[in-house]
């Protein structure tokens, strides 16, 4: 499978979402309803259409589809496009999955938790009884990272990247909540080829960085 289809920046560590929602999610995804937040390019939007899910593809902002990932006749009916605040979500138990990656970072930018918070209830207000949420985001990570965050990224003083326990307190309106941490190389790559070098060493190091020091958090939430 080609994930970079699906994941367009360090695919080997970002890409390991798409195995864990799959592994932990109780539903068949056979013509259920599923939302995407912050979509931007529409690759996991796609990723669920392709395994018969119907899927609304959303952003803040105009949604532009590169040519690489551009659905299929096959699926092109299962994917609508839209765009939408994800502090005003105009839905209320209509989803079976919803799903995000790398969002409430920017939701909460300058250091703004209760709008990251808020996202999450609404996210939790739209989902079915029994629903699933799908996520992904960026931690606060190491201090090497945050330092090389705060120099080489041009947002990194303005996005608010949350810890492991911050994710988890404002997930707690969720039933149960499965989860794991991912990446700390990958995230210094100049080029995607030298991200994905990187990310094989990622792997072999899952059991010697502590999950702190992870920059990815990757988890299912249950209503």
């Amino acid at each position: 499978m080609d994930r970079s289809k699906y994941i367009e920046w360090d695919v080997v560590n970002w890409s390991r979402a798409l195995g864990f929602w799959r592994k932990h999610s109780s539903l068949k995804w056979q013509g259920i309803k599923v939302l995407e937040i912050g979509g931007r390019y529409g690759g996991l939007s796609l990723w669920l259409a392709e395994q018969g899910a119907d899927v609304l593809c959303t952003d803040k902002e105009k949604i532009e589809l590169p040519q690489h990932i551009i659905p299929e006749n096959k699926i092109s009916g299962k994917i609508r496009y839209e765009r939408l605040d994800a502090l005003d979500i105009p839905f209320d138990k209509d989803f079976d999955i919803i799903l995000f990656k790398s969002v409430l970072g920017g939701i909460g930018r300058n250091n703004q938790p209760g709008k990251q918070r808020k996202a999450i209830g609404e996210m939790y207000k739209a989902l079915k009884p029994g629903g699933e949420l799908f996520f992904a985001e960026n931690l606060t990570a190491s201090p090497l990272h945050r330092f090389f965050r705060k120099k080489f990224v041009r947002w990194g003083s303005e996005w608010r990247y949350v810890t492991i326990q911050e994710m988890l307190d404002d997930l707690r309106l969720f039933s149960e909540i499965k989860y794991t941490t991912a990446g700390f190389l990958g995230a210094f790559g100049r080029t995607e080829g030298m991200r994905k070098f990187l990310g094989y060493f990622d792997r072999a190091g899952d059991r010697i960085v502590p999950s702190a020091w992870r920059y990815i958090i990757i988890g299912v939430a249950k209503k």
